[in-house]
């Protein structure tokens, strides 16, 4: 990767981490807001509803920041040991190890080579 897709991919993840955090503060401050409407308005605890509802989504948003992240460094670590274990990967998907490339290599002659 060059140093230009690292740093924009990078920074989608902080603008996603900082929608995250925007989205529990905003949760967290209207929670309070149905709890003191809730607690001059009636005798029923009606707040827990949106506060549940809202809180699942919240979670949800969470999961899906933090397991995108995950994810990627998941497929990182992955992709380190494989280049650790010697395989390379071919245009189709398929994997070879570069050590039986390397014997084959050592079976052609100039003449195969146009």
């Amino acid at each position: 990767m060059t140093g230009d897709s690292l740093y924009e991919r990078a920074r989608k993840r902080v603008k996603s981490r900082k929608k995250f955090y925007s989205h529990i503060f905003s949760w967290i401050i209207m929670s309070a807001f149905f709890i003191l409407l809730n607690i001059y308005t009636s005798d029923y605890f009606w707040a827990i509803f949106p506060i549940l509802g809202w809180g699942i989504g919240v979670a949800f948003h969470g999961i899906q920041v933090f397991s995108d992240e995950w994810e990627d460094q998941e497929i990182e670590k992955e992709y380190n040991r494989l280049i650790q274990k010697g395989m390379r990967r071919h245009g189709d998907g398929e994997e070879e190890p570069l050590e039986d490339f390397r014997e084959l290599r050592k079976q052609w002659e100039e003449k195969d080579f146009v």
